[in-house]
């Protein structure tokens, strides 16, 4: 038995962390299984919620910094946010020539079908993939058993957020992944990662936004190359700690080549009641901790996904 970051563990957390390509499927379920059969059925939406919520409540009066400015309502926002406040916008404004991860996601299509001239008044019919600018995979999106987008909890769009950075690696290495080890460093400064958490990968991809090819890198042969969440650590995470979602601000939670051999961060996360915001935007100007995140979701009937407008707050 060993203790790792204040947690014993056994040996076979060793093996989370194996080679990615010879991991069986099955030790997904078994992860799961191991997870629900130790904390009950309802630890996770307990925690998840405690955690998501007391550290809202503690986490907003905590930093000073900059004061945050009055609505145009006159409403001191100050008062909402707990004193002053830094926000920042996780999203990425969008339109219909917002990079799309083809064959995946089409271009989304904004007629404006009024204008004020006209009519008197402005307006767009959009006709867009769930998956458009900065947006949600919901946990219905490979798991016809899970919640839609318009099922998830309120609560759990509100919580910690955890910023993982592996932007120096993806310079060099434009297949780079967020791997066990990169949790176990963040843990190692700030400690366990915290109940109820988004975890945010920081890979420097919000730079490249203007710039598709730069962003998707394709080869000779059209595969993309570019960051994602490692398997060992979407298990890591699914299997050994409370978290709600994450996040990347690459265009998936995925690697470009294991989009296309197997999206399997997506399926260790999202069939397990989670959720992953992908196109996220600013994440480099965020801390590594003590922030929190405030995610606005499109909320239709049965969604899988959709677009957000995200913000992180200090």
């Amino acid at each position: 038995m060993k203790s790792v970051f204040g947690e014993a563990y056994t040996a076979e957390d060793d093996h989370i962390h194996a080679h990615q390509a010879n991991r069986p499927e099955e030790s997904v379920k078994s992860a799961a299984e191991v997870r629900r059969a130790a904390s009950g059925p309802s630890r996770r939406k307990m925690l998840g919620m405690a955690g998501a919520l007391s550290a809202t409540v503690a986490g907003l009066g905590m930093i000073d910094a900059k004061p945050a400015s009055a609505s145009s309502t006159g409403i001191d926002t100050s008062r909402v946010l707990g004193g002053n406040r830094r926000i920042v916008d996780m999203s990425h404004a969008w339109g219909a020539d917002f990079p799309v991860f083809r064959p995946f996601v089409e271009p989304a299509r904004f007629d404006q079908v009024a204008s004020v001239e006209k009519e008197g008044y402005n307006t767009f019919i959009i006709t867009m993939d769930e998956h458009s600018g900065t947006h949600m995979d919901g946990p219905k999106h490979f798991d016809n058993g899970q919640l839609a987008t318009d099922e998830i909890p309120a609560e759990n769009l509100i919580a910690p957020l955890v910023v993982v950075r592996i932007a120096d690696r993806a310079e060099k290495d434009l297949d780079a992944l967020l791997t066990y080890d990169d949790l176990r460093k963040w843990e190692s400064r700030h400690g366990r990662i915290p109940d109820g958490a988004v975890v945010a990968m920081d890979c420097g991809w919000s730079g490249r936004i203007n710039d598709p090819a730069r962003i998707f890198n394709r080869d000779a042969a059209d595969k993309p190359h570019f960051p994602g969440i490692g398997w060992d650590a979407a298990e890591f995470l699914e299997s050994r700690r409370n978290i709600v979602g994450v996040a990347t601000d690459s265009p998936s939670l995925d690697s470009g080549a294991n989009n296309y051999l197997d999206p399997r961060a997506h399926k260790i996360l999202l069939t397990t009641g989670h959720y992953g915001i992908e196109w996220a935007a600013n994440v480099d100007k965020l801390p590594e901790s003590g922030a929190v995140t405030v995610i606005g979701l499109m909320k239709h009937k049965g969604g899988f996904a959709g677009p957000v407008r995200m913000f992180g707050l200090y």
